[in-house]
């Protein structure tokens, strides 16, 4: 039967916490003034050994007259369990299988492979001629350069897109200093001439 049933916890659960230390059973008092008694030496342990490292530290001298820091270990602490700091968005690092790479790019994917600079220049005289290119001029062009037809016609369509990015922002660089100027008072004199 489970700790959490309906029938544990309306029955049993209570047995354990029936009456006072008085109606307690003469062993189960013994047990408990034996765990108190532990209890309490291991406080005074904690406490003579916080007390002994402060002696230390004061006799060494290493604490400055501020009281700032010590440049001695850490004393005891109660011990921190990790898993009480993890969340759903702290979650624990795992130890990472070295044999594995982590995966980056969707599977099935080649990896990215930049344009060489010769490329790109040729690429950039071939834009400068037209802004489009024909299916022909498309697969002469990707054979010169030993690239696929796919991949100029991709840098062609990113290389439009580029420059109306680029036009834009210049227009808008060129509207609001326009604006500014409109904006800011024009000098003039208080007296006629």
């Amino acid at each position: 039967m489970s700790d959490f049933s309906i029938d544990y916890i309306l029955h049993r659960a209570g047995d354990r916490y029936v009456g006072t230390n008085a109606s307690i059973g003469i062993v189960q008092r013994m047990k408990l003034e034996e765990q108190h008694r532990r209890q309490q030496q291991a406080l005074k342990a904690y406490h003579s050994t916080v007390a002994a490292e402060m002696v230390n530290i004061a006799n060494i001298g290493v604490m400055d007259a501020t009281m700032s820091g010590f440049s001695h270990e850490p004393l005891p602490q109660i011990p921190m369990f990790d898993w009480l700091h993890y969340t759903r968005y702290h979650p624990p690092r795992l130890p990472r299988n070295l044999r594995q790479p982590p995966v980056k790019r969707t599977p099935g994917r080649l990896p990215r492979i930049p344009f060489t600079p010769s490329q790109l220049e040729a690429l950039e005289n071939a834009y400068r001629t037209s802004n489009y290119l024909s299916a022909e001029e498309a697969n002469q062009l990707a054979e010169t350069l030993e690239l696929t037809n796919t991949r100029v016609k991709i840098w062609f369509q990113n290389r439009r897109a580029r420059e109306r990015r680029e036009k834009r922002e210049r227009d808008e660089s060129y509207e609001s200093t326009i604006s500014s100027n409109a904006s800011s008072p024009e000098p003039h004199s208080d007296f006629m001439v």
